[in-house]
């Protein structure tokens, strides 16, 4: 059928400094989750949804290319939701229609390369980013 990217990020964030951080972007994120994205995508419904196209098959996310502006895009998106009090997480799952999640990987977002994290998405893995450093 088609692809959906799904998404949450965690309650207890500044909800103007979330509007700044987001303006201008396609995408959105409601509070959320891990279990709540996961039902989401088993029943496919739109709720976490992250963003309002019919599909996302055309999404540069997961496709390889790092190089892509719509990650670059979505590099500037995720760094500017690090500056949001209160953030703590971003969820993030790309999925064909009717297949769930069947990992879960967490990543740090200070020790990943963004566009190249983004262009090597798998499918149905529900990505955990703790916007947070990692404490050893």
């Amino acid at each position: 059928m088609c692809y959906f990217l799904y998404g949450a990020i965690n309650e207890g964030i500044n909800s103007e400094d979330y509007k700044k951080a987001t303006k201008g972007f396609n995408y959105h994120f409601n509070i959320g989750d891990m279990q709540k994205v996961n039902a989401c995508v088993k029943l496919c419904k739109d709720d976490y949804r992250i963003t309002h196209k019919c599909c996302d098959c055309e999404t540069a996310i997961g496709q390889g290319n790092a190089n892509n502006k719509e990650l670059k895009e979505f590099e500037t998106l995720l760094k500017n939701l690090k500056t949001v009090r209160g953030i703590k997480y971003v969820l993030l799952s790309k999925n064909w229609w009717e297949e769930t999640n069947t990992k879960l990987q967490v990543e740090y977002i200070k020790d990943i390369d963004i566009p190249q994290f983004l262009a090597n998405v798998e499918d149905n893995c529900l990505y955990k980013i703790e916007m947070y450093p990692k404490y050893y």
